[in-house]
């Protein structure tokens, strides 16, 4: 085990009423190895062999955000795009602000439903990996995301629920796609759906009943891109191959790839549910729901911050408090952890580490 002790640092971070163990998951997207660290990667995890994303990276490509720029590929009924999420066991609120730009950086994207978001889906369990066990007719999630859809101009918002591969979708015309924060809370059986653009208020989008979500879902950050493209393939193929100029044969040779999107997200940060809101979700109007979920954003810091979970497989986690911490959780597992505090870190009975853990405390 590494433990280091600093005590001139100075906190730059702001208060919050909303404060939890589950803001332990949050990524300021201020340093690249929380990509492998924190962030799970669904061709990887269900064994598909085709990675969808040309680039993905955190402060990279470009400086503060997670940078993703899918080949062709999308999300619609059986098919499966790139997804990058994190396992979440409670009730939450999730959010991030996207810019959602061509590949030159200089407009929207081209090519219809070209866009960027946030997604909560339902795990799929391939034992022997996808290629092997994947079955249609089993894909259940919600996102919405921003770029360009359909019709029109653009920009647009895409909001996606899809139930055992049914989709159902509805696309909104915005004013711009730049620097668009998206929301997404789960309470209970509700999923509910909000988005601000710059200098404007919070608006409530959608709101789903969703019972057959199980306990733990992904929440995560997708990109698509090039639908008239997808369209020409079966929904496996798509799903198992990288499709681009170097696919041979192509099977539909006749459409060129045009994959036109590179989604750039600033941060993502979880928050608890709102207290008072879990009591009266099921009877809630929008207004009500807004009152709850229409508070700004800002990086976790609260006063004072009592760490219980265990923190392991190798994840990055920098915890602040304006005065104290006191941790009781067990970290292990290769990770990585700072804990920042005004005042003082006190580690009570029941905190312990291992060998392969780098440990860091901080103190202004």
């Amino acid at each position: 085990m590494s433990i280091h002790t600093f005590t001139t640092l100075l906190l730059a971070c702001f208060m919050s009423s909303l404060y939890g163990q589950i803001q332990l998951l949050n990524d300021e997207f201020d340093r690249a190895a929380t990509l492998n660290a924190n962030w799970l990667n669904i061709n990887d995890t269900e064994n598909w062999g085709a990675e969808q994303l040309e680039v993905h990276d955190i402060n990279t490509s470009e400086a503060g955000h997670l940078y993703m720029m899918p080949y062709t590929s999308s999300w619609y009924q059986n098919y499966r795009g790139t997804l990058l999420y994190r396992l979440v066991g409670q009730d939450f609120v999730f959010t991030t602000e996207i810019t959602a730009t061509n590949r030159a950086g200089n407009n929207i994207p081209g090519p219809s439903y070209s866009l960027a978001g946030i997604m909560v889906r339902s795990p799929r369990d391939f034992p022997n990996g996808a290629l092997s066990d994947w079955a249609p007719g089993d894909e259940n999630y919600i996102f919405l995301s921003t770029g360009f859809a359909s019709g029109g101009t653009g920009p647009h918002l895409e909001v996606k629920t899809t139930t055992n591969s049914n989709s159902s979708l509805g696309i909104t015309g915005i004013s711009t796609s730049t620097n668009v924060q998206i929301r997404v809370a789960r309470v209970d059986d509700e999923i509910i759906l909000l988005y601000r653009l710059p200098g404007e208020s919070w608006v409530l989008h959608q709101r789903y009943i969703r019972p057959d979500f199980p306990d733990e879902i992904q929440v995560g950050f997708v990109t698509y891109t090039d639908w008239q493209k997808v369209n020409n393939y079966d929904p496996f193929f798509q799903n198992s191959n990288v499709l681009n100029s170097n696919l041979n044969p192509d099977p539909s040779p006749g459409t060129p790839f045009s994959p036109d999107l590179i989604g750039r997200f600033d941060f993502g940060r979880f928050d608890d549910i709102p207290a008072g809101l879990p009591a009266v979700i099921g009877t809630a109007s929008n207004a009500d729901i807004l009152a709850f979920l229409s508070y700004d954003s800002v990086p976790f810091c609260p006063l004072n911050l009592h760490i219980t979970n265990p923190i392991a497989n190798g994840n990055i986690v920098f915890a602040k408090a304006e005065n104290a911490i006191t941790a009781e959780n067990a970290i292990s597992e290769s990770a990585e952890v700072r804990y920042q505090a005004g005042n003082s870190v006190e580690l009570q009975m029941g905190f312990r580490t291992d060998s392969s853990v780098d440990f860091s405390i901080e103190i202004e």
